[in-house]
């Protein structure tokens, strides 16, 4: 766990197998380097990575699995293009959606969620309820565009 924004602890899960490469990965950091900087990928001088060098990379992964797509607007609604705080906001889609396909109620999970994801209102992890019924992004937008249309 690491302290982020607002002081909060946040849990990241990752698959086993994830966490064997990075276990492997610190391991021949800290053996190659003497490296016992408490940043995952860290920059010089015990710094963590900066936005500035994330964003590009996130960037161009995204266009090389060819999901990118500009922001626009339909009706009230924002679609943005992918950012990596949407990883965050996937998971937290995916998680209650999963809820739901095993027909429990995604309600009833929004106070574990919220204080897994470290939000500090319970409303604001609220929102992704609107979600769970889009199987994907575009399918919403599709969705939106064609009930602009009847109008």
């Amino acid at each position: 766990m690491k302290k982020l924004s607002f002081y909060k602890d946040r849990l990241i899960p990752v698959p086993r197998a994830a966490l064997d490469e990075l276990n492997n990965y610190l391991a021949v950091r800290k053996t190659l380097f003497c490296d016992d900087n408490p940043y995952l990928f860290p920059e010089k001088a015990g710094k963590s990575i900066s936005a500035n060098r994330i964003y590009p990379v996130f960037h161009q992964a995204v266009e090389n699995i060819g999901i990118t797509e500009p922001a626009r607007i339909v009706n009230n609604m924002r679609f943005g293009a992918p950012r990596p705080h949407s990883l965050r906001h996937s998971f937290a889609v995916n998680t209650l959606k999963r809820i739901k396909d095993k027909g429990k109620s995604p309600q009833q999970a929004l106070p574990v969620l919220s204080v897994y994801m470290g939000h500090s209102k319970y409303r604001y992890t609220a929102v992704y309820l609107k979600l769970t019924d889009a199987k994907h992004r575009r399918h919403l937008v599709d969705f939106t565009i064609s009930r602009q249309e009847k109008l």
